[in-house]
């Protein structure tokens, strides 16, 4: 109990401290009521939700691809876990929610739980190494000199998760060189630090070595492009229903930054980091910036319309389990 009021007061200085920087820079946080009705055309709110609902559903729906080797889980009681632990992503402080889905099915289904870390490190570093991609390919769309920016997202987030697929894929040929090299150099650091970083290598190789095939694996790849090409176009279509005249790679671009940004610790909700990133983007893009016009209506809704709808799927999902018998146990890993 004690671990989790120091993370959320972490959480919540984190997020005062980038609330304050915004109000700072004269950024309009939230928007007057008059400031939305004016900028945004009637469409774009329900097309967005809609859009969200789609690559939220692909979103959940591609873990099954990972989970289908451990365990035969129902669809409705692996959407239930997917969109629970969403929420519990999105709103736990530090990112701490990461854990949540492992631990809810492991509890209602008697899943194990090593196993279903494996996929969640599986997951991101694919959606890592997509991401990364889309963003270095939409930045390369505009100068250098547009922002100071441009060059650190092109290359730094690219290059992070190349590393960190080469060191997987390493630890995957060669697991006990691999994990003595790594805990030696960053034992010099932080022995915590190197436990962990082993730890992620071996639920990464657990879950990789779970799969029965490749076409499992590729089928979640695919579902993974899916679902960021639907967050790209939703990012696209509610940023031009506010009137933004956003080219299709600032969407990408827009998505990828967020993607990036949302990483970093940030207060429950991604507050802060969210309006900074998509902000940031903005700036990129867009002749007049993202502190004037409608850009601040954009943001604003971005962040409402994601928050809001993760939170009513994921309460969707958490009213679904409570539900279930806890002691359930018929679908034991395979």
């Amino acid at each position: 109990m004690t671990k989790i009021l120091v993370r959320l007061a972490i959480s919540l200085v984190i997020a005062g401290l980038l609330l304050w920087w915004l109000l700072s820079q004269g950024f309009e946080v939230v928007p007057s009521i008059a400031e939305i009705e004016n900028a945004v055309t009637w469409w774009a709110i329900p097309g967005y939700a809609a859009l969200f609902s789609v690559f939220h559903l692909v979103r959940a729906w591609r873990w099954s691809y990972l989970l289908r080797p451990f365990a035969d889980v129902g669809p409705r009681v692996m959407l239930e876990t997917a969109f629970t632990g969403f929420m519990a992503i999105q709103m736990m402080p530090l990112r701490t929610g990461e854990v949540a889905r492992p631990y809810l099915l492991d509890r209602y289904t008697g899943v194990s739980k090593s196993a279903l870390f494996g996929t969640i490190a599986i997951e991101r570093v694919i959606d890592g190494l997509m991401v990364s991609l889309w963003l270095t390919v939409a930045l390369l769309t505009i100068p250098a000199e547009t922002s100071p920016y441009v060059w650190g997202l092109r290359v730094l987030p690219l290059v992070i998760f190349v590393a960190a697929l080469a060191l997987l894929l390493a630890f995957h040929r060669w697991p006990a060189a691999v994990s003595r090299v790594l805990g030696k150099v960053l034992g010099v650091v932080s022995r915590r630090l190197a436990d962990f970083a082993t730890g992620v290598l071996e639920r990464f190789h657990r879950g990789l070595g779970a799969l029965p095939d490749l076409r499992r694996f590729w089928a979640f790849v695919a579902f993974s492009a899916l679902y960021w090409g639907i967050n790209a176009g939703a990012f696209y279509l509610l940023a031009r229903g506010c009137g933004l005249d956003l080219p299709v790679a600032g969407s990408v671009a827009g998505m990828g930054v967020l993607a990036v940004g949302i990483l970093l610790p940030a207060g429950p909700g991604y507050f802060g980091n969210f309006q900074i990133a998509v902000l940031a983007a903005l700036e990129m893009y867009l002749p007049r910036g993202g502190f004037e016009g409608d850009a601040p209506v954009f943001i604003f809704l971005l962040y409402v319309l994601q928050t809001g709808l993760t939170i009513l799927f994921g309460l969707g999902g958490a009213i679904g389990l409570s539900h279930r018998k806890k002691t359930e146990k018929s679908n034991q890993p395979r």
